[in-house]
């Protein structure tokens, strides 16, 4: 599974709770850190993306609450920094099943000779599990044909992941913009960060 980490507008506040945060999880779950997001100020992050199969994670889900006097701005009267959890989906690669695919053979509507324009040489490769096809005319052969049409629509269905893919990284951005703060699920206190009552 996939845990983003965010600090919503990427206040520094929340940014070092993050940079803690962090801390806090590799003392007692076991991840991977895919990507971090680096705050402007030091040690700090905006975002952090980790990969993981701990199960325990999960509890962690929600919004979570860093009480502290601002480390940048000592007068500042906020004392409360949030920032969030969520569990992502994780996209899996799409992977196409070539039995599925089904090819129809046609002539070229190009002009381009008598053997072009007589022959059904033209491929049509049509994959309808996901409403895709691709068509190659560009050789003689229908063998050919067939093998560009085919790599065509590969290319078309890793756009489609690759889109996909994009649309769930927007997501996960406006998520983490927005933040709810209320109840959370964990508070920690002061520059030590120690886990304190809600």
């Amino acid at each position: 599974m996939l845990i983003h980490i965010s600090s919503g507008n990427g206040v520094d506040e929340v940014c070092r709770a993050l940079f803690h945060f962090l801390h806090w999880l590799e003392g007692k779950y076991t991840f991977e850190v895919v990507k971090l997001e680096y705050a402007r100020c030091e040690d700090g992050y905006k975002s952090i993306l980790l990969e993981s199969e701990d199960e325990a994670l999960l509890v962690l889900e929600g919004t979570h609450l860093w009480r502290c006097q601002s480390p940048f701005r000592p007068k500042h009267k906020r004392k409360n920094w949030y920032f969030s959890l969520a569990i992502v989906e994780q996209q899996r690669a799409i992977e196409i099943d070539k039995s599925k695919v089904i090819y129809q053979t046609m002539k070229s509507p190009k002009k381009g000779g008598q053997h072009v324009n007589t022959t059904c040489s033209g491929v049509r490769a049509i994959y309808e599990p996901l409403g895709l096809e691709a068509i190659s005319y560009d050789q003689r052969s229908q063998h050919r044909n067939k093998s560009i049409a085919l790599e065509r629509l590969i290319e078309k269905i890793q756009m489609m992941e690759h889109k996909h893919e994009s649309n769930k990284k927007n997501e996960r951005w406006r998520e983490g913009k927005l933040l709810e703060r209320g109840r959370s699920v964990m508070v920690f206190e002061g520059e030590s960060f120690r886990e304190a009552a809600r």
